[in-house]
């Protein structure tokens, strides 16, 4: 005999507020981090960058790190020079744009 089965099983965690918020951060990081074209990614990772696969990649990676360091600070607006330049070893104006307007949004 089969066990019953459950309808609408969730195999995912349930999407929240607080998650699309943290999506749509990290694409609008995405954007600015690919269009940063002084970002020196070759420096910002294991080793040169072979592809764009690679470049995307570690773009994500980049912008990940950026949310969890402002997470880690709690999200204080003032905190998005330092977490940028900590995470990218440069100043990308346009990203701590976008991290100060989120922390904006937190309060």
């Amino acid at each position: 005999m089969h066990a019953p089965v459950t309808p609408h099983a969730r195999t995912h965690p349930p999407v929240t507020r607080t998650r699309r918020r943290e999506d749509r951060v990290l694409t609008d990081l995405r954007r600015v981090l690919a269009g940063a074209g002084q970002l020196p990614l070759d420096l910002l990772g294991d080793g040169p960058v072979r592809d764009r696969v690679e470049a995307a990649a570690r773009v994500d990676a980049l912008a990940r790190e950026l949310v969890a360091r402002m997470r880690g600070e709690g999200w204080a607006e003032g905190a998005a020079p330092r977490v940028v330049t900590s995470v990218l070893a440069a100043s990308v104006p346009e990203a701590e744009a976008v991290l100060r307007r989120v922390a904006r949004g937190r309060r």
